[in-house]
């Protein structure tokens, strides 16, 4: 069987965790990846012969035909990820998020990809007071959340007996990884706490479903290795990790005071800026694909602050 995956986006923040977890699990890699944030998350695949590296836009047709050709499975993660970076290029958000997913999805549909795997976000829901699951009506409240729920539309569309396309609302994730982001609520917070001895919150009363990375790409895994997910859309995230942004704060305290001792104050100040306020369900991963998560945000955050004070960040 040929168990070669292509991961689009496979240098990135959740990318580079997830390809180690693929071949921790038997598959050949192929990464396909503009690498405009280096390509220091895969020099380690240097000489690992399980490991094909590819540098291109998937904005550009053929650079998306050569990658595809020969691959079993397909992991779109590429995009411009989260609400500034869409505002502040809005252009290339709607060919990378939007036009650019469509195309990607044609050719592996054109090529015979058994699994195409698409990652969209919990952010489609906006805002919402009552508890989501996957048939929530959509409030999207940013341009990135807009061009997802598209993506998401012209992917299902083109689905047939043969190519049953799946679609993975991610939470908001956290954690450590090869290729890291700051500008994630978790990591903001342990950021912040360790380079002003706070951390800082604006509102805090609104709600966010959140993830760790080790969690997401055990997430990715089962739905690759899951026939019963073919077809289907699925929230990633669990309930328990459906937290206002105040008791986030907490608990990235809780968690840089195992980790050094120190006591990091939060101070809550103002509104939110963010629009976002919304609760997730996650039974339908639970139940159809036995995901379970396994990490915490104080562990997370614990790992983040021991990697500042050793400047491996």
């Amino acid at each position: 069987m040929n168990k070669k995956v292509l991961v689009i986006g496979g240098a990135g923040y959740l990318g580079s965790v997830l390809c180690d977890r693929l071949l921790s699990e038997g598959y050949s890699v192929r990464i396909l990846d503009s690498f405009i944030y280096g390509k220091r998350s895969v020099e380690k695949y240097s000489g690992d012969k399980r490991v094909e590296i590819t540098e291109g836009d998937i904005r550009n047709i053929e650079t998306v035909n050569t990658a595809i050709r020969d691959t079993e499975s397909v992991i779109l993660l590429a995009a411009v990820v989260g609400d500034p970076a869409s505002k502040a290029r809005p252009e290339q958000t709607v060919e990378t998020n939007f036009l650019a997913a469509q195309v990607v999805a044609s050719s592996a549909k054109l090529a015979g990809v058994s699994k195409f795997i698409y990652a969209s976000t919990c952010s489609v829901y906006g805002v919402g007071s009552e508890i989501l699951d996957e048939e929530a009506p959509l409030n999207p409240v940013s341009l990135y959340a807009k061009t997802k729920i598209s993506s998401e539309e012209s992917i299902m569309g083109i689905a047939d007996g043969n190519f049953k396309p799946v679609i993975m609302r991610m939470s908001t994730l956290y954690g450590w990884s090869p290729r890291m982001r700051f500008d994630l609520v978790v990591n903001t917070m342990t950021m912040t706490a360790f380079t002003e001895g706070r951390i800082n919150v604006f509102g805090g009363n609104q709600w966010r479903p959140l993830l760790s990375l080790p969690d997401a790409a055990d997430a990715y895994i089962k739905v690759l290795q899951k026939e019963q997910s073919a077809g289907k859309i699925y929230n990633v995230g669990s309930e328990e990790q459906n937290y206002i942004i105040a008791d986030v704060a907490n608990l990235v305290a809780k968690g840089i005071k195992s980790a050094s001792g120190k006591d990091i104050p939060v101070n809550i100040e103002g509104e939110s800026v963010d629009a976002r306020d919304y609760r997730v369900s996650f039974k339908k991963i639970q139940s159809e694909l036995g995901f379970t998560i396994k990490h915490s945000i104080s562990s997370a955050a614990a790992e983040i602050w021991g990697k500042l004070e050793s400047k491996e960040i």
